[in-house]
């Protein structure tokens, strides 16, 4: 269970974007946009954060000045960056999309150094992936844009928005926020996150998504109410060839709904990793047709080559039902020999169409083969 300061924390995170009943409008139609899907989006965005958000901004509620873009069709054909942005609404009512262009890279939407900031909507951003992935090749265009970044941020709030296949990862969060009630929609293709976090006491909670994933370094993340439709898996990494000093701690995921699945929970890394996973919470699965519904690979990706100490502890997995594939285990754990996966607990876990479940360099409790501690 979270302590009641783990709680708190997210309680407090939820009082920090404040509602108003008046606020200023930035219209991004005064500052150059045109709602023909032909004109780019993006400087208009910009000058109108520029010379009429930065100067209205007088207080500390986030919805007294709002960065609006109406109803309408909208190119979004650069990217765009909110540095040092604090205390304002960027409001989405329009329909925004990605061109298809093999030059265009890094990330559409970025948020840097920024606190107190409302993303929402009721609009959408279509990132026309599927045109960056033709037949499924992730290579064709590796440098393709992601959508929305939250750099080194706190108190932001992103909702209401959807996302629909970007082309690389979706919504990337680093820092103390929260992303709720929203969709983000994507083509099972790969490497379309719907959200990475990392940081600390990150809330996500009542969406429907591709995946949710935590990177490092990450003290305390809850996740709850999440939908996972054509998706990698609710899954903490992967950890990258090399990677030191991975810290990721005081993780709770609840009541998820996985379908259409590469997998279902995983933790993973590259065999040569070094740092700590510890105290990780899965409770209340439900699992149609999960590949891999259960599984820990410290050789995820990278050979086989067993030379890495990541220490991974303090697992629980509890209340998981529904079916895996008919060729995979329901649970595997496959961890380094140095440092054994450890105190890994399972219980309520009721699994159909699989084969036996497999542990190596593992130990914990609540599974018929599983080794105790």
């Amino acid at each position: 269970m979270l302590s009641p300061f783990f709680v708190g924390a997210f309680l407090f995170l939820g009082l920090q974007v404040h509602r108003a009943l008046g606020f200023i409008e930035c219209s991004v139609l005064d500052y150059g946009a045109v709602a023909d899907n032909t004109t780019d989006l993006g400087p208009a965005l910009m000058k109108a954060w520029q010379e009429c958000v930065i100067p209205q901004v007088t207080t500390t509620v986030a919805t007294d000045v709002l960065l609006y873009v109406p109803a309408g069709d909208y190119l979004l054909a650069s990217t765009v960056t909110f540095d040092d942005a604090e205390n304002w609404n960027l409001h989405i009512a329009g329909n925004v999309y990605l061109p298809f262009d093999p030059d265009l890279t890094g990330t559409m939407l970025t948020f840097e150094n920024c606190d107190n900031i409302l993303l929402n909507g009721p609009g959408a951003i279509f990132g026309n992936g599927y045109r960056y992935r033709e037949g499924g090749d992730l290579l064709l265009f590796p440098d393709r844009p992601r959508l929305i970044r939250f750099q080194t941020c706190n108190n932001v709030e992103i909702t209401e928005v959807t996302l629909f296949d970007a082309p690389m990862f979706h919504v990337t969060i680093i820092g103390y926020n929260v992303a709720h009630d929203m969709s983000i929609i994507a083509s099972h293709i790969g490497e379309t996150d719907g959200f990475d976090v990392s940081g600390n006491n990150n809330y996500v909670h009542d969406v429907s998504v591709e995946c949710v994933t935590v990177k490092t370094p990450t003290n305390g993340f809850l996740a709850q109410r999440i939908t996972c439709i054509f998706t990698a898996g609710c899954n903490i990494g992967s950890f990258g060839s090399g990677a030191t000093g991975v810290d990721v701690q005081n993780v709770f995921y609840s009541d998820v709904t996985i379908s259409n699945s590469d997998a279902g929970v995983m933790i993973k890394s590259y065999p040569n990793c070094q740092g700590t996973v510890k105290n990780v919470t899965y409770t209340g699965f439900t699992l149609d047709a999960a590949a891999y519904p259960i599984y820990i690979s410290a050789f995820w990706m990278g050979g086989t080559d067993d030379t890495g100490t990541l220490e991974i502890s303090d697992v629980t997995y509890e209340n998981f039902m529904g079916s895996g594939t008919p060729t995979r285990p329901g649970v595997l754990l496959d961890c380094n020999e140095a440092t054994p996966c450890s105190n890994i607990a399972f219980s309520g876990i009721s699994l159909t169409n699989t084969i036996a479940d497999t542990f190596t360099n593992a130990c914990g409790s609540g599974l018929s083969g599983l080794d105790t501690c």
